[in-house]
């Protein structure tokens, strides 16, 4: 007997088996071309985005501060203020003891009240001299004499008036009030220390008018300029928009190895690899128009993003 044969793997495959094959794979490389195609689409055109909307995570938030110096110098005797509080325009923050500068106050005052008598004094012996002198009962030497004595002390009391008044302005400087709204930091003083003219012992931080210094690689500037709309997140809030503008674009950074410029002539930002030629980056400072009194903080990190030339 024969023993009957049997039959390949592709002849036992139906006809219409093989269609359904060939279709998968057909299907599947289309697919897998679809998403090829999708991500290099998505690629680019996220690209385009930063490319137009340019964004950076080199950024922090910042105010002006002032540094609150005495105008005259002197002991404290009251202090009214902490460390981080909350004050505002016109609060006293500290008060220098004003007793020395109420006394040479005094004494202008006294000084000023005896010119008066000697003015008065020399005034009247001018005017009972004066019609004398047509009648020789006197000589022009006195008269000149009594009329310079009277300029003179004229000359001495408007000097007299002019310390009066200084000094009424050191005895006002004695009470040192806030120049603006703000909050008060780096406060290590007490009462009773004693403080000179013109030398700051603490700051007051402007949180009325905050912005973002956000440092952006050179090639990113052209898609910018002052007035450009921006949007601001900060890093212990990323879930808050705050809306911003352009102010300014820094036109000046201090370069690598640089010692010719001063120290504080223009900013200085640091690259982040120093083995390897990266693009120099430049601050551009966009000015906050909505920002939260309580998440704003000196020096905060932030997030930038650039939505474009201003139209």
């Amino acid at each position: 007997m024969h023993q009957a044969a049997t039959p390949s793997n592709d002849e036992s495959v139906a006809p219409s088996a093989k269609i359904d094959i060939e279709q998968h794979k057909f299907v599947r490389k289309i697919v897998s071309l679809i998403i090829v195609a999708s991500a290099v689409i998505i690629t680019l055109y996220v690209w385009g985005i930063m490319e137009r909307h340019p964004r950076t995570d080199d950024a922090t938030a910042r105010a002006n501060v002032v540094g609150i110096a005495p105008r005259v110098g002197g002991q404290i005797i009251k202090l009214n203020v902490q460390d981080n509080q909350a004050v505002k325009e016109g609060d006293v923050l500290f008060e220098i003891d004003p007793e020395d500068y109420r006394l040479i106050l005094e004494k202008a005052k006294a000084d000023l009240a005896a010119l008066d008598r000697q003015i008065a004094q020399a005034g009247s012996t001018l005017r009972r001299l004066e019609p004398l002198l047509p009648k020789s009962f006197t000589t022009a030497e006195n008269v000149d004499e009594a009329r310079t004595k009277v300029t003179t002390l004229e000359a001495q009391r408007e000097g007299v008036v002019a310390t009066i008044n200084l000094e009424e302005l050191h005895l006002s400087y004695c009470k040192v009030i806030a120049p603006f709204s703000g909050r008060v930091i780096n406060l290590n003083i007490s009462a009773g220390a004693h403080v000179s003219t013109g030398v700051p012992i603490f700051s007051l931080l402007d949180t009325g008018k905050w912005y973002v210094v956000a440092n952006f690689r050179e090639a990113e500037i052209q898609h910018m300029a002052p007035g450009s709309e921006a949007i601001v997140y900060l890093s212990s809030a990323p879930n808050q928009r705050f809306r911003g503008r352009v102010q300014g674009i820094g036109w000046a950074v201090k370069p690598e190895g640089e010692i010719d410029l001063p120290p504080s002539g223009v900013p200085y930002v640091k690259r982040e690899l120093n083995w390897v030629r990266v693009a120099q980056r430049f601050p551009v400072r966009i000015e906050v128009e909505n920002p939260d009194q309580d998440l704003f903080r000196m020096g905060a990190s932030a997030v930038a993003i650039i939505k474009g030339p201003p139209r």
